[in-house]
């Protein structure tokens, strides 16, 4: 903060006076383009706009007001009041100022109504210009400051209200949020001493900011370019706000965000490599910059440029030694009650900062990532089926199989070609890349879901090589989902078409399947069904995350879960605290969860298989 944004601005509007270009005054200070170039266009507009001169007998009658007034003053005498007065002079304000009053006095009742109005709203424009109106009377910095302070969070809410409505966000409402934010955070700059609304600026800056980036697959096509504005701007407030001199540009975030988890290692200066995926560090990189070593596990959060790079926004750095209290749970909704909800009898809290992709029914599919905090289960998103009949989400399918081509993070979608399947790989997936590096002949396990024709993958992560494994092992599949139709010796499991086992009795409808088999030819054939289970358990639901525990009876503590493991579970991998695992699981007769089917991710042997089918 060596220099105001006034100052700065000053400098930038004497600089264009004198024949100097705007991007050339941009270009000197990056980190406050984004607003310099609203108020240096303003100030072209204002010196091409023609010079009021007044009347010559206004002038006269003015000076002839103000030398009266002066000579009753000099001799002691009472002002002499008339009613003539002038006023062409504020002729634009006064004009402006009774726009305002009639707009006010006429419209008041749907100004009123404009209150409530989210951003596809036709009111929306209304409440936003009321929301500058107010900003007008109020002469006080600091008070300004925490005005549009209040006003960005007001934004946060709105865009939460249409993401729970299931509505995508439009661009309207992210412009808003990051012009708010920006202007405060501006104000405060040359208020350095208001230390708790720097610190409100900052934490409100990074949760919004922890917002959109996960909203990139919910935004409407014509939003991007202002959600790439409005992430820049909310990061570099935090820069600002903490006195860090680095800054994003909206160029860097062009193709959305990537989530990427994987072992940190050197490639050049500025370059590191996580999980194998080339990632730019620099001075607007947040978290532990400093502290990177090699070797270490790193989540980061980079954006993807127009050119496909990835300059990371945040490093993490994360103990492998201590399991992640972070897993997710997918089941159906078995309550929903004040400030919580219920899923397989797992009681899991909601607070304000849980992102709901959706209105809470009973009944619905959902997928539930949760966080332990004090000791509690909390759901830090909450996302599944919208529309007349929620109970119907998209069957999520886990594949497992060696990476067959040269794959990109490149571009913002892509196809990745995993045991002959291909995934399209978007920005919305989450790579963990802890076990090994994302490249061409990796074995990895991919979850995803049928959308519109294509097999779209939440997220790949790569499984640990296994030096015990026998070379003919390396091209097994392994596909894990729910059981759909059968036609002709062919199965579909969650939307992939597979040959049916031999031997096999074909399940029930809305069966969990375990498939292991090879492709031939385009074909993928099922050698053997490691499992099937019938749709008739109570509470069925999947976890996934990492074992905290093993319990000396054999059960499993995934996050804040705890799952019976026993005699009926099948079991794939070697259980190990601190791997991760794929589990399917119901309630039994005491309300406790049951395993039914347990994959070890970073293993691929299996243990106790029963293909038969069981209730």
């Amino acid at each position: 903060m060596a220099r105001s944004f006034a100052a700065i601005l000053d400098e930038c509007v004497a600089a264009i006076s004198r024949g100097e270009s705007l991007d050339a005054c941009l270009a000197r200070y990056p980190q406050h383009a984004e607003e310099l170039r609203i108020h240096l266009l303003l100030a072209q507009r204002l010196r091409l706009t023609p010079r009021h001169e007044p009347r010559p007998g206004a002038h006269a009658a003015a000076w002839q007001q103000f030398r009266t007034r002066a000579e009753d003053i000099r001799l002691g005498r009472r002002p002499r009041f008339s009613i003539n007065i002038n006023i062409g002079w504020m002729r634009p304000l006064a004009i402006a100022t009774a726009v305002v009053l009639a707009i006010l006095a006429a419209g008041g009742g749907t100004i009123y109504a404009s209150q409530d109005a989210l951003p596809d709203s036709p009111l929306y424009r209304l409440k936003l210009a009321t929301e500058d109106v107010r900003l007008w009377f109020v002469f006080d910095d600091v008070r300004e400051a925490e005005i549009l302070l209040d006003q960005s969070n007001e934004r946060t809410d709105e865009i939460m209200e249409m993401i729970r409505s299931g509505k995508p966000v439009p661009g309207n409402v992210l412009t808003a949020l990051r012009e708010r934010e920006a202007r405060a955070v501006r104000i405060l700059e040359d208020h350095p001493d208001e230390l708790a609304l720097l610190a409100r600026a900052r934490e409100q800056s990074a949760a919004q900011e922890g917002l959109l980036l996960a909203l990139w697959g919910d935004l409407s096509e014509s939003a991007r370019g202002d959600y790439a504005e409005a992430v820049a701007t909310l990061h570099n407030a935090q820069l600002r706000t903490t006195g860090k001199p680095g800054s994003v540009t909206p160029d860097d975030l062009a193709a959305g965000v990537i989530n990427i988890a994987g072992l940190a290692e050197p490639a050049a200066e500025g370059l590191w490599l996580f999980g194998g995926v080339e990632v730019r560090l620099d001075t607007g990189t947040m978290g532990d910059v400093d502290e990177l070593e090699p070797g270490q596990a790193v989540q980061v959060i980079a954006g993807r440029g127009s050119n496909g790079r990835l300059l990371a926004l945040s490093a993490t750095v994360t103990e492998r030694e201590q399991p992640e209290q972070r897993y997710v749970v997918s089941g159906t909704l078995e309550d929903v009650g004040e400030g919580e909800v219920v899923v397989a009898g797992q009681r899991i809290a909601i607070t304000e900062r849980t992102l709901l992709k959706l209105k809470l029914l009973r009944g619905q599919q959902v997928e539930i990532k949760v966080e332990e905090e004090g000791g509690e289960a909390v759901a830090s998103s909450i996302e599944g089926s919208t529309g007349d009949r929620p109970e119907e989400a998209p069957a999520l399918l886990a594949y497992e199989g060696v990476i067959e081509e040269e794959i990109s993070t490149a571009d913002a979608t892509d196809d990745w070609v995993v045991g002959g399947q291909r995934f399209l790989v978007t920005p919305d997936t989450e790579l963990d890349a802890r076990a090994g590096a994302l490249a061409e002949g990796t074995r990895a396990r991919v979850e995803a879901v049928a959308k519109d024709g294509e097999l779209v993958a939440k997220r790949v992560v790569v499984l640990a090589d296994e030096p015990e494994a026998e070379p003919e092992e390396e091209d097994t599949i392994r596909v894990e989902g729910v059981f759909e139709a059968a036609d002709e010796g062919s199965w579909k499991v969650s939307g992939v078409e597979v040959e049916a086992p031999g031997e096999t009795e074909t399940p029930e409808v809305g069966s969990l399947v375990t498939l292991e088999g090879r492709r031939e030819g385009d074909a993928l054939v099922a050698g053997q069904a490691v499992a099937t289970f019938a749709p008739k358990r109570e509470g069925f639901v999947l976890l996934r995350g990492q074992i905290g525990r093993i319990e000396e009876d054999g059960s499993w503590q995934v996050g804040l879960a705890p799952v019976q493991v026993n005699e009926l579970t099948v079991v794939v991998g070697e259980p190990q605290e601190g791997s991760m695992v794929f589990i399917w699981a119901s309630r039994d007769e005491e309300d406790s969860l049951q395993a039914i089917y347990a994959n070890v991710l970073d293993r691929r042997r299996m243990v106790t298989p029963d293909p038969s089918p069981q209730d």
